[in-house]
């Protein structure tokens, strides 16, 4: 029974793999909708697929993004993909690996290994793992609190984040550990918002980096949470909490607010 199911995975996987490498739309359709169902082997194949440009445009986020979903099932030829791509120096692999490492997917869960990864990343410049890293810091997960260490991470974060974004330094950069950590999330939030430095676009991520920048009174979050809420922007369209997150970015005397406020108060009329 045993070698009758591993000469039907090798079918199965050869098969796969004549999807990947036809260079067909076709094929490409049934790759995808094999590793969207949530078959480790065809994410796996898709992963090699975008990196090395066969049958597709070569795109090295995608590659990882699917490395890391097979792995994250155990798949170890996806797991050792993404450790040859650090193993190169690529930051973006060393971030993922961290990340499996952290939550246990795919691979036991080991903060000290995380840690270690994040820094690496960090290190080559990714600006998530920064932040990664400093929340094991901070927590004390795979090593001592170092709440020094921490803050450091979170002020690189906005920094680089800035960075990406092309954005002058305006304001004056907290020193306590929680407010950085707050500005640290708004950053990410920007940044998750225009798909800039590195950082994947998604609406729905930077809702959440929002909310969490809001809740600890940073009034740009604040006012961009009421944005994105205002125009059902990863968030569903609630013109309520639009209007509560604008007024209490307004309190702070952010002006724009303001004309956000008036602005849903001439839709509602």
């Amino acid at each position: 029974m045993a070698q009758e199911q591993s000469e039907q995975h090798a079918n199965t996987s050869d098969w796969l793999r004549n999807q990947a490498e036809s260079g067909t739309s076709e094929g490409r359709v049934i790759l995808l909708d094999q590793a969207i169902q949530g078959y480790a082997e065809a994410q796996f194949m898709l992963g090699d697929m975008y990196r090395g440009g066969v049958g597709a445009t070569r795109d090295m986020a995608q590659a990882r993004h699917w490395y890391q979903a097979a792995a994250a099932q155990g798949h170890s030829m996806a797991l050792e993909s993404l450790r040859i791509l650090a193993s190169d120096g690529d930051s973006a692999a060393f971030y993922t690996l961290g990340v499996l490492s952290r939550d246990g997917s795919g691979v036991p869960r080991d903060h000290v290994a995380a840690r270690q990864a994040f820094r690496w990343a960090g290190e080559g410049g990714h600006i998530l793992a920064h932040f990664a890293e400093a929340e094991l810091r901070a927590s004390g997960m795979g090593g001592a609190v170092d709440e020094l260490a921490a803050l450091r991470s979170y002020l690189q974060t906005v920094r680089l984040a800035r960075a990406a974004l092309e954005t002058p330094v305006a304001e004056k950069i907290s020193a306590t550990l929680d407010q950085s950590r707050a500005l640290a999330q708004y950053w990410m939030g920007r940044t998750y918002l225009t798909g800039h430095g590195g950082v994947v676009q998604n609406a729905a991520a930077a809702a959440g980096l929002f909310e969490s920048a809001a809740r600890e009174g940073v009034a740009q979050a604040q006012y961009e949470l009421g944005r994105l809420y205002a125009r059902g922007r990863g968030v569903p369209r609630d013109l309520m909490k639009a209007t509560a997150w604008f007024e209490k970015a307004a309190a702070q005397g952010l002006r724009a607010a303001d004309e956000e406020i008036a602005a849903i108060k001439n839709e509602l009329k």
